[in-house]
C-alpha cells in the first residue's frame, strides 16, 4: 500500500511540476519586455521654428473674431439701455420691436461664440496639421528603431496635448473584451 501511495504523490508531483513549467513558460513567451519611453509636447513644439508664426496667426484670428464679439457686445448693450431708459415711455409696438431687435442680437451673439469658437479649432487644426504629421512620423520612426512599446508625455496636462503618444498595438485588449462579453470584434 505504502508503494502505491508513493507513486501516487510521485505522479502528483511530475503532474504539479509539469503544470507549472507549462505555465510559466506560456507566461514567458505571452510577456513582451516592455520598453517606455517620454515624450515632452510641449517643449518639442516651442522648438519649432514655424511655431511663432503660427502662434501669431492664431492670435490675428483670436483679436478679429473679438473685436467683432465686442462689438456686437456694444449693440446690444445700446438696445438694453434705450429699452430701460425709453422703455416705459414708448408705444406698445415700438417696444416689443425693441424686445424682438435685443432677443435677435442675444441670439446673433450665442451664434457668433461658437461659430467664433469653431473657425479657432478649425484654423488651428489647419496650421498644426502638417506639424502634428511631422512629430508623428518621426516618433514612429524612433518606436521602430528603438523597439519601445509605450511612449508618454511629460508636459503640462493641457487640451489638444495627450497623455500617451504610443502603445504597442499588442497590448490593446479590446478585442478581448469584446469575445469576453459574447461580442464578435469587426474583422478590420
Amino acid at each position: 500500500m505504502t508503494i502505491m501511495k508513493n507513486v501516487n504523490m510521485k505522479t502528483k508531483l511530475l503532474m504539479t511540476l509539469a503544470l507549472a513549467f507549462v505555465a510559466v513558460s506560456s507566461m514567458a513567451q505571452a510577456q513582451k519586455p516592455q520598453k517606455i519611453g517620454t515624450l515632452n509636447m510641449e517643449y518639442v513644439l516651442a522648438s519649432l521654428p514655424e511655431i511663432k508664426s503660427i502662434q501669431s496667426q492664431l492670435s490675428t484670428l483670436q483679436t478679429q473674431l473679438q473685436k467683432q464679439a465686442e462689438a456686437k457686445q456694444t449693440q446690444y448693450q445700446q438696445k438694453v439701455v434705450k429699452y430701460q431708459t425709453e422703455g416705459q415711455t414708448m408705444t406698445i409696438g415700438d417696444r416689443q420691436q425693441l424686445e424682438r431687435e435685443i432677443a435677435g442680437l442675444e441670439e446673433e451673439m450665442q451664434t457668433f461664440a461658437s461659430s467664433a469658437q469653431t473657425k479657432m479649432e478649425t484654423k488651428q487644426a489647419e496650421l498644426m496639421g502638417p506639424i502634428n504629421k511631422r512629430v508623428g512620423e518621426a516618433l514612429e520612426a524612433i518606436v521602430a528603431e528603438k523597439g519601445f512599446t509605450h511612449i508618454f508625455n511629460i508636459g503640462v496636462p493641457q487640451a489638444g496635448l495627450e497623455i500617451l503618444y504610443y502603445i504597442d498595438p499588442s497590448y490593446d485588449v479590446s478585442n478581448e473584451v469584446l469575445k469576453k462579453m459574447g461580442i464578435e470584434p469587426p474583422t478590420n
